[in-house]
């Protein structure tokens, strides 16, 4: 059937299954829903009208109305954040106004998700059923959350206990597009004071379907156990928590020039081929963490609350690289290239050790509420390359002289390296109510880091090395509420990151041809960031809006060199966008039409080193572009409806278009010059490159229904991208899934 006549049939199709009655009802979850949200953003409970920052909210409500196997997909919706699969369906990542998620912080119940050995951040490693709600953090929040929080900080905090001694729930989620049922079970309960929480889940997904077909190797498998025990009383609570996350995922193979980048810069001349191989045959974390918080101590003393976390993180990495009429050397005058045909095979196992705790005091004083507190991470990585061998054929090009073959095979070698990062913060920030409806935020926070490399037996790489760096942040914030139903918001926050120990000390291969180098050089990463915004709501009328400008120095990405590539810091970027969401319930008819927009520029501006090999010599190129990958428009368009039926069951329905414009990214491929001493010289000079991403859209519908006793039952029927449409999200090497249903069932007693 062509598209255009099943887009006839199904537009109305979808209207009618969204109008089943007319009264108001529950509003799904969006982020423009703010009147009776509470956040804790600032570490404390604040009505989100109150808030200087602009923050998302998603609840469990939300998600039992659009079921998910993956947060990332959960978070989605959310104006200004966009998902990466990094070449991993398994493992998505958030990025936040299209920063890197190397540059968000994950936190599940206050326990930081550190990530030291990877190029593309964290992913988020739990289980959606146990997720009670979801705080986004948009723009820099370094001043209370630290180093890793110069994007946004993605908060998570997870179910606890239940309403009653004993309760059990059960939950089933199917997707057709990986073909896979995940299973969800909990038991819970509280009684005079204490209570606990244990929960496991299971998800074996097959492979991705496309409109072009199943994507070979994208199947992944994960399971999910979280236990925890609690006590509360009147001024005080008491818990200890352990959860242990396990995945393997395989990797769609990927073939030279992604998105982007390209493999070998020099592929397109020899037009030789390059497969790159991925397996990560284990993904682990695993934690335990135990915290007191004690109420109304002192008269000015509110709160005083103390964290303590341990939390490992295992990771194995397979990597196979298949490269065909390389360029390795050449034979002097006249020159003739010697080609090369390898298969390098390459295992990194990762294993990091992270503890800390974070202790905070909350002071009432007058017109001030000042927080005080201090934080503690440390990281121990012990990584491993091993390189069973390396099988290589060479030959000479040309034809003349005669041609040569040689078939080798390296001999066995495995790289052990040691690093820590230890991370100390000290910060403080103060709410002062002003006369006229004003409230001033204003922060501070002094970070300590030192980072090592203690062990390492790679002649490529430093022996050791120590680093260490302080730096003092601030933020200031300013709301007005003196408005009736509007809240008007400005801010300006400093971000700060360290470099990771990766980009320091490690380096990697993965995903290449060619190793990318460590840099012990690297400076730590600073920003500013600029934010206005208003809140409205009149209990039928919700709009968010926020502005935004920031700007980034020392900014770290990757440079290539005549042979790899290396961390580096780039000169400058810089930001600007904003992001809206509205909403209007109109009471007549029971339907809430709603849209979310949100519009980013960025630009980064770099001098590029090109390098020559003989003789050596090095140039420099101003290279400054807008074209940095990400989309700069995206958006949701589309209605909601809720119907209380005989107060027996909850109807719910969302019919809605999401859409994103398309992705430019402008890049140097490489320059490489070759010079056999006699004036014969090759150059590989490719000169500036634009890789260009379509646009995209998708209609979608969510159908949900809530039934029996307190609704102890429920059920919903998702159907995603129902016209089909072939389409790769910005910053994303994989197709995304073709028309597909989600559908989930579950009960609660």
């Amino acid at each position: 059937m062509k598209k255009t006549p099943m887009k006839a049939i199904l537009l109305p199709l979808m209207a009618l299954l969204a109008w089943h009655g007319a009264s108001p009802g529950q509003a799904g979850a969006q982020e423009i829903e703010t009147r009776e949200v509470t956040v804790t953003s600032t570490r404390a409970e604040r009505d989100l009208f109150e808030i200087p920052m602009t923050v998302g909210v998603k609840t469990a409500e939300d998600l039992k109305w659009q079921p998910q196997t993956n947060v990332a997909d959960f978070l989605a919706d959310i104006p200004g954040v966009s998902i990466m699969d990094g070449s991993m369906p398994g493992g998505k990542r958030i990025m936040i106004r299209g920063e890197s998620p190397m540059r968000s912080l994950i936190l599940i119940d206050g326990v930081k998700v550190s990530e030291q050995k990877s190029m593309s951040g964290p992913a988020i490693l739990v289980d959606t059923s146990q997720i009670e709600r979801i705080e986004l953090i948009k723009g820099p929040a370094s001043v209370l959350y630290g180093s890793e929080a110069i994007a946004g900080v993605i908060n998570i905090i997870t179910k606890k206990g239940g309403d009653k001694p004993v309760g059990f729930s059960q939950n089933f989620i199917a997707d057709s597009s990986t073909h896979s049922v995940e299973t969800q079970t909990a038991i819970f309960g509280s009684h005079n004071g204490f209570n606990y929480r244990f929960s496991g889940s299971a998800l074996n997904a097959g492979n991705r379907r496309t409109p072009g077909g199943d994507m070979d190797k994208s199947d992944y498998k994960n399971n999910y156990l979280t236990g925890r025990v609690g006590y509360d009383w009147d001024n005080g609570s008491f818990y200890v928590r352990a959860d242990k996350y396990h995945s393997v995922i395989h990797i769609p193979t990927a073939t030279e020039g992604g998105f982007g980048h390209s493999f070998d810069p020099m592929a397109a001349y020899y037009e030789n081929t390059t497969n790159v191989f991925l397996d990560l045959p284990k993904w682990d974390r695993q934690s335990v963490s135990a915290g007191f918080e004690f109420r109304n101590i002192l008269v000015n003393l509110t709160k005083l609350k103390l964290d303590l976390y341990y939390q490992n993180m295992k990771k194995h990495f397979k990597n196979t690289v298949q490269m065909h009429n390389t360029i390795v050397s050449s034979i002097p005058a006249p020159m003739y290239p010697i080609l090369q045909d390898m298969i390098i095979n390459i295992e990194t196992i990762n294993d990091q050790n992270s503890y800390g705790g974070i202790l905070q005091s909350d002071w009432k004083i007058g017109d001030h509420y000042l927080i005080v507190g201090l934080d503690y991470n440390q990281d121990i990585l012990n990584a491993d390359d091993i390189r069973p061998g390396t099988r290589s054929i060479m030959s000479t090009a040309n034809g003349s002289p005669p041609q040569m073959n040689f078939n080798t095979l390296s001999a066995y070698s495995a790289f052990h390296y040691k690093a820590e990062q230890g991370t100390l913060g000290l910060f403080a920030q103060d709410e002062w109510a002003l006369p006229g409806n004003f409230t001033a935020t204003l922060g501070l926070r002094n970070t300590w880091v030192k980072s090592s490399l203690t062990a390492n037996d790679n002649p490529d790489l430093p022996a050791s090395d120590n680093k260490s760096d302080t730096k003092l942040v601030g933020n200031v914030g300013l709301v007005y509420t003196g408005l009736d139903n509007i809240s008007l918001r400005a801010s300006w926050a400093q971000g700060y990151k360290f470099p990771p120990l990766n980009d320091l000390y490690l380096g990697t291969i993965h995903g290449s041809t060619n190793r990318t180098y460590p840099n012990p050089d690297l400076k730590p990463e600073t920003s500013n960031n600029f934010e206005i915004g208003m809140r409205y709501d009149n209990g039928a009328l919700n709009l968010d809006l926020a502005a935004f400008y920031s700007k980034s120095k020392n900014y770290i990405t990757t440079r290539p060199m005549p042979i790899g590539n290396q961390f580096v810091n780039s000169d400058r970027a810089r930001a600007y966008g904003f992001e809206l969401g509205a909403s209007y319930e109109l009471y007549s008819l029971g339907l809430t039409p709603y849209a979310t927009v949100a519009y980013i520029d960025r630009q980064t501006t770099d001098t590029i080193g090109l390098n020559t090999i003989y003789p050596r010599e090095t140039r420099t190129v101003a290279f400054s572009t807008s074209d940095t990958g990400t989309a700069p428009w995206t958006g949701r368009l589309g209605f909601r409806y809720d119907k209380d039926l005989d107060n027996s069951f909850i109807f719910h329905s969302n019919v809605y278009m999401e859409w994103a414009a398309s992705a430019r990214q402008t890049y140097w491929e490489h320059d490489l010059v070759l010079d056999n001493g006699s004036g014969n010289r090759f150059s590989f000079d490719h000169g500036f490159v634009t890789d260009k991403l379509p646009g995209w859209n998708t209609y979608n519908v969510d159908l949900g229904l809530e039934w029996g006793e307190n609704h102890k039952w429920n059920a919903s029927l998702s159907l995603r991208n129902i016209f089909d449409q072939a389409y790769t999200r910005a910053k994303n090497t994989l197709e995304d899934p073709g028309f597909h249903v989600v559908a989930g069932v579950g009960f609660e007693f």
